[in-house]
């Protein structure tokens, strides 16, 4: 390996963000290829993946999270990414595990015997959520649509794309994947779409002004979740829907079940129908 960096990493990564590490899979990174190294960094059309050897994270996680530890935190850390575009000095990545400003020492093209036969745990709440996100796209319509909780805007990006007549709106209360849902958007050219930081509540729209608020996973994270469905309805226009999905069994505060769920959504004046897909309780309310 090379002991002294090839290129710099350009995101919005920081500790507090990677904190919610999934999210950063589809997250754009750019690395600048330092000048005395263009033209001897390995790339080719054949191949759809590297593996980015970088600086380490500046952080810890839980010991739930180990192999997050040993991949990412140690003496160097080292992504698989997918290669989307390399123009002239600068590589666009997707899926870099890296914080902003981090160095780049080596790219190795990813290979065909490096995934065959290959084993290893799968946490059941991923295939969970795509599921969930496969059975709720298509119901996700209106003129104005606000996703809550955005991440770094990957499902916010679907929204839009599938309804590109609309103004979608994704908001977060962390500035930096706010900042990173904005350089993605920006690379794919959606043009539909606003991102900016908010607060579930406290939102900033007018009352009666959105036809779909959408809330993936996000919901059971919060302190005060009749709070927040308040808020939500007052900016829900008349026969507006909710769509929100939230995982049955997790570490984030009180454990609701499928009833409880159906309470906290009629106490707030929604009605609801609710369907289970694998561990996750998805719930499609209208004011």
């Amino acid at each position: 390996m090379n002991t002294l960096p090839i290129g710099k990493i350009k995101n919005y990564a920081t500790e507090e963000s990677l904190n919610i590490l999934a999210l950063w899979k589809d997250a754009v990174s750019i690395v600048d290829i330092h000048s005395e190294h263009i033209g001897t960094v390995f790339t080719s059309k054949e191949y759809s993946h590297y593996i980015i050897i970088h600086d380490p994270l500046q952080m810890k996680f839980s010991d739930k999270r180990s192999e997050w530890n040993h991949r990412f935190t140690s003496k160097v850390g080292v992504s698989i990414v997918q290669l989307l575009k390399y123009d002239k000095n600068k590589l666009y990545l997707k899926g870099l595990i890296a914080e902003n400003g981090s160095n780049v020492y080596d790219i190795l093209p990813y290979t065909s015997f490096d995934h065959q036969d290959t084993d290893f745990p799968v946490r059941q709440i991923e295939h969970t959520r795509k599921q969930v996100l496969k059975e709720i796209i298509e119901r996700i319509d209106g003129n104005n649509i606000l996703d809550v909780g955005c991440g770094v805007g990957s499902i916010t990006m679907k929204i839009a794309n599938k309804n590109t007549g609309s103004r979608v709106y994704g908001i977060d209360i962390i500035e930096d994947l706010v900042g990173q849902s904005k350089l993605n958007a920006e690379f794919y050219g959606i043009n539909n779409i606003q991102f900016s930081k908010g607060d579930i509540y406290k939102l900033y729209f007018e009352d009666n002004s959105l036809d779909t608020v959408i809330c993936f996973f996000m919901l059971h994270h919060l302190d005060n979740i009749p709070h927040a469905l308040s808020e939500i309805n007052r900016v829900l226009k008349k026969n507006g829907t909710l769509i929100a999905s939230d995982p049955l069994g997790h570490h984030h505060g009180p454990q609701l079940d499928e009833n409880d769920w159906k309470k906290l959504f009629k106490d707030a004046n929604f009605q609801c129908s609710t369907d289970i897909i694998g561990t996750a309780v998805v719930s499609t309310c209208k004011k």
